[in-house]
């Protein structure tokens, strides 16, 4: 099963409906709210737009934005890295509910010897990354606050185990087997010049175009790919772990990690209080929260990256939908970079279940 173009009336979509979705996303350039998006909807493997609105870079006389425009991913990264730890889990190597010191020895303390791999995943492990000095706030599983730190340390089990750097490893056994060619976690030179282009006011612009963000191999973080291979990697979960024949993961795996992990667990995130987060392995789960929209089902599966990025699979209406874009302002005015209205339009233009 892979990916190819067809007319939306092939997959119980309407043409109507996808060219209002189109427009919600132009919009977004006309209206100013940012200078570049691409974006794309596929259902049952058929991508039925796939758009790019806008220019690379927001100074005058800058290009049309290209479709294979190579953009930072920033923390969609993470469902990279849990795709690869739960490849490891396969094999015998890594066990959720094990304690993360028996992979990683600065976790053998009296302070955190109860944190274990799973705890990382959903980020429940108590861990508190967002001040200078990491602290121990809460009892690993007794609330849901984002942690990029945690998916860092998932990154050290997966080199302590294979003995392979993550960077490494994400290439050669995620990357590079589904055909994923323009994803890195380094990005080359030879490439460089399809980076999107930023600077002020988008957000994180200094961030995102410096060096060492180019060189990043975080595994929360470090990613730049297209929305193409985007795409790819969503089919292959879409698909039950494999694409184009290749298979990364079993469907067993696919269907636990995109389950709801944390049922009566609270999160607090960006401002907002959700009563129970819904959170899987490496994914969003949407359950109550209309995450990136208001038309998903409670079984789609999604995440976010920061300074504009966003993919969601929904696995009860078979669709992928993905949206780049360069972020303007975090809370002008939502705090959902404005993918509600593509990501319903998409949804709305369904004719058949």
């Amino acid at each position: 099963m892979v990916l190819k173009e067809g007319k939306p009336e092939e997959v119980g979509m309407s043409t109507e409906g996808i060219k209002r979705a189109e427009e919600a996303a132009k919009r977004l350039v006309d209206n100013g709210n940012t200078p570049s998006i691409i974006t794309l909807i596929a259902r049952d493997n058929v991508i039925v737009s796939h758009k790019a609105f806008g220019t690379n870079g927001m100074e005058e006389g800058a290009q049309p934005l290209a479709l294979d425009a190579i953009f930072p991913v920033c923390s969609v990264t993470k469902s990279i890295t849990a795709v690869c730890i739960m490849m490891l889990v396969e094999q015998g190597l890594v066990g959720l509910n094990r304690p993360v010191a028996d992979y990683v020895p600065e976790f053998d303390n009296e302070e955190r010897k109860d944190i274990r791999v799973y705890h990382l995943l959903t980020h429940s492990s108590g861990i508190n990354d967002e001040e200078e000095e990491l602290r121990i706030t809460n009892k690993p599983g007794e609330v849901m606050s984002y942690c990029s730190y945690g998916y860092g340390m998932l990154g050290e089990i997966i080199k302590n185990v294979t003995g392979i750097p993550f960077g490494e490893y994400a290439a050669e056994k995620v990357f590079k087997p589904l055909g994923m060619k323009d994803s890195f976690l380094e990005v080359p030179d030879s490439v460089k010049h399809r980076v999107v282009k930023r600077s002020a006011p988008a957000i994180f612009w200094e961030w995102l175009t410096s060096e060492h963000s180019l060189k990043s191999t975080s595994p929360g973080g470090g990613m730049y790919t297209t929305v193409m291979d985007l795409a790819i990697f969503c089919s292959m979960l879409q698909n039950g772990g494999i694409y184009n024949g290749v298979r990364l993961i079993s469907p067993v795996s696919v269907k636990e990690m995109t389950r709801n992990h944390l049922p009566g667990v609270a999160s607090a995130y960006r401002g907002e209080f959700f009563p129970e987060a819904y959170w899987g392995l490496g994914f969003g789960i949407n359950g109550t929260k209309k995450d990136g929209g208001d038309l998903f089902s409670p079984e789609a599966y999604s995440h976010w990256g920061a300074a504009g990025v966003f993919f969601c699979v929904d696995p009860v209406y078979r669709t992928i939908q993905i949206f780049f874009t360069v972020e303007i302002d975090h809370h002008k005015p939502f705090l959902n970079i404005y993918a509600d209205a593509f990501n319903n339009a998409a949804l709305g233009a369904i004719t058949e279940l």
